[in-house]
C-alpha cells in the first residue's frame, strides 16, 4: 500500500522542494538576455467515477476550480455529466462511443471486470470476437479520457494561458481498501492502459486494447504525458466519497457512516475523523477508516431486477401456471399476487441490506475499546450522534434510506443487535463551492460526490488509514485465579 507522506516528500524533492501546486515549480521556457523565463505549471488532477450504469468525471486544477464534464447530451430526463457505461464493438474488433458498422453493445463492463477480469471471452454471446475485460474496460476509459481532455482542451485550457499542465488521475475501484489485491491490479491496468491509449492517436480497437493492458502491467510501465507513474491512481470508491465530505466547510470530528448507492453496488464503511481546526488544511485530517463493505448485489438495478424476479415467481406459485393441467387466469390482473405479498418483496431485500451495514457497525465496534468510545452511547452525558452521509444515485430512492434508518435501530440501544450504537443523524453530502457544472441538480450532484472526491491530488485527501490497517484490541487478558489462591499451607 502507498505511503502518502512518503510519496509527498518524493514529490517536493522533484520539484526542488516547491509546494505543488497552481502556483508550483514551472520549467525553463526559454532565455532572453541572460534572464531565464519560466512558464507556470497547474497540476490537473482527472477525477474518474467508473460506475456500472454511467461514468462521472470531475476535472481539477489543483488549488483552484474544479468542472464538471459533459460525457453525454441531456434529453431532459438524463444529467449531461452522466455518460453511459458501455462500449461499442464491432465485427471488425473495432471499438466505438456509438454504433459504427456491424456489432453489438458491450455494457456489463463494470461487472465482469469485478468478477473474472482476465477471463477471454466471446464479448458478447454468438460474437466472433473475443476479449477479456479489462481489455474492453481499457478501450472505453481511452474512448472517455479523449473526450474529457478536448473538453479540457476546449472550454478550460485557454484559462490557463501558456501555462505547462502536469496531469494526474484517479480512477475508483469498487473496493473496500487497497488490500483487495486482485480488484486493484485489474482496474489500474485499465486506467494505465486507457490513459496511454487515449495520448496515442489513431482507432481503438480491442487487440490494440490488449496488447496495452500487457504492457502496463510492468512495474516499469509510465504513462505517456505524466511525470510518474504515481500520478496515475485508482482510488476505493468508498474513500473517494469521504474526502469529499472532508473536503467541506462542514466537516465535523467524530464517528461518520457513508453510504454509497449505485446501480449494482451498494458501499458502506464508518470512518473517524479528527476534529479540525480552523486553521487545519484538509490534507492535514487523518481519516481511519474502522470498516467497509463493497456488496455488489445490493445497490439500486439489482434491487430493480430482484422485484421483477419476485414478482414473476409469485404470480406462476399464485396459480401454479407451470402446471399445463391448470386453468390459465382470464387476464393478467387476476395473476397479480396479494398486497401483502408484494410488500415482502421489498421487505426481505431490505432486511439483507440492513444486515450488511449492520455487519459493518458491528466489526467497526469491535475494533474500539470497551467502555467509552467514539461509537457508543456513553454512560454518562449526552449520547452524541454518528454523522450519515449518502451519496449515489441509488440513494433517490427512499427504500435505501429507510434502510441505513432501520440499521441505526438495529445498533441502537435496545436494538436487535445489542450494540448501543449512538443515534444517527442523517446528512447529505454538501455541494462543494469550487465545482463548476451549469445546469446540475441536487440529484446530479450526489452522482457526482465520488467522482469530485478522486479529483483532488494525492497529496491533498489527507492521511487515509484504510480498515485493514486498524486492527480490533486485543482481548482481555484471562485472569488465573490459581494464581491469587491462599491455600491451608500458606496460612
Amino acid at each position: 500500500m502507498p505511503d502518502w507522506r512518503e510519496q509527498l516528500k518524493q514529490v517536493k524533492r522533484d520539484l526542488g522542494g516547491q509546494q505543488p501546486g497552481p502556483q508550483g515549480a514551472g520549467r525553463a521556457a526559454a532565455a532572453d538576455g541572460g534572464h531565464e523565463q519560466v512558464r507556470p505549471r497547474h497540476y490537473v488532477c482527472i477525477g474518474l467515477d467508473f460506475g456500472t450504469s454511467s461514468t462521472k468525471a470531475v476535472v481539477q486544477v489543483a488549488n483552484g476550480a474544479a468542472f464538471a464534464v459533459p460525457l453525454s447530451a441531456a434529453d431532459g430526463e438524463i444529467e449531461p455529466y452522466l455518460g453511459p457505461t458501455r462500449l461499442w464493438v464491432a465485427r471488425t474488433g473495432a471499438t466505438a462511443m456509438a454504433e459504427s458498422g456491424a456489432g453489438a453493445w458491450v455494457s456489463a463492463l463494470k461487472v465482469s471486470l469485478m468478477h473474472a477480469p482476465w477471463d477471454r471471452v466471446p464479448v458478447v454471446e454468438d460474437f466472433p470476437i473475443e476479449a477479456r475485460p479489462v481489455d474492453l474496460g481499457a478501450a472505453y476509459v481511452a474512448h472517455v479520457l479523449r473526450r474529457i481532455r478536448s473538453w479540457f482542451e476546449r472550454e478550460v485550457r485557454p484559462q490557463l494561458g501558456n501555462a505547462e499542465i502536469a496531469w494526474l488521475m484517479n480512477m475508483g475501484i469498487p473496493a473496500r481498501d487497497y488490500a483487495a489485491k486482485d480488484i486493484h491490479d485489474a482496474f489500474l491496468a485499465v486506467a494505465r492502459a486507457g490513459w496511454q491509449l487515449a495520448a496515442a492517436s489513431g482507432g481503438l480497437d480491442v487487440e490494440r486494447a490488449r496488447q496495452e493492458v500487457d504492457a502496463s502491467r510492468s512495474p516499469a510501465y509510465v504513462p505517456t504525458g505524466m511525470d510518474d507513474a504515481d500520478f496515475l491512481c485508482v482510488q476505493p470508491e468508498v474513500a473517494a466519497g469521504v474526502t469529499t465530505y472532508v473536503r467541506s466547510p462542514q466537516r465535523v470530528g467524530g464517528p461518520h457512516l457513508f453510504a454509497d448507492v449505485g446501480a449494482t453496488t451498494l458501499d458502506t464503511s464508518i470512518f473517524l475523523l479528527g476534529q479540525p481546526t480552523a486553521e487545519q488544511a484538509a490534507g492535514d485530517l487523518k481519516y481511519v477508516f474502522l470498516d467497509a463493505s463493497v456488496d455488489a448485489e445490493l445497490g439500486a438495478l439489482r434491487l430493480h431486477r430482484y422485484r421483477a424476479h419476485e414478482l414473476g415467481r409469485l404470480a406462476l406459485e399464485r396459480f401454479a401456471a407451470s402446471d399445463p393441467l391448470k386453468p390459465i387466469p382470464e387476464t393478467a390482473r387476476k395473476c397479480v399476487p396479494a398486497d401483502a405479498d408484494i410488500d415482502r418483496i421489498d421487505t426481505r431485500f431490505a432486511d439483507r441490506c440492513a444486515v450488511e451495514v449492520g455487519g459493518v457497525i458491528s466489526r467497526a465496534r469491535r475494533k474500539l475499546n470497551e467502555g467509552d468510545n467514539e461509537l457508543s452511547v456513553p454512560d454518562r452525558g449526552p449520547p452524541g450522534s454518528i454523522q450519515v452521509l449518502l451519496s449515489g444515485g441509488g440513494i433517490e430512492l427512499p427504500f435505501y434510506k429507510d434502510v441505513v434508518a432501520e440499521a441505526g435501530r438495529r445498533a441502537a440501544p435496545g436494538g436487535r443487535q445489542g450494540l448501543r450504537i449512538r443515534p444517527f443523524r442523517i446528512e447529505a453530502i454538501p455541494r462543494p463551492g469550487n465545482l463548476q457544472a451549469p445546469g446540475l441538480t441536487d440529484r446530479g450532484w450526489r452522482r457526482l460526490a465520488v467522482a469530485y472526491g478522486l479529483s483532488f491530488p494525492y497529496w491533498d485527501i489527507g492521511r487515509f488509514v484504510p480498515s485493514s490497517e486498524v486492527l480490533p484490541p486485543p482481548p482481555p487478558q484471562r485472569r488465573e485465579y490459581a494464581d491469587a489462591f491462599i491455600s491451608g499451607d500458606l496460612v
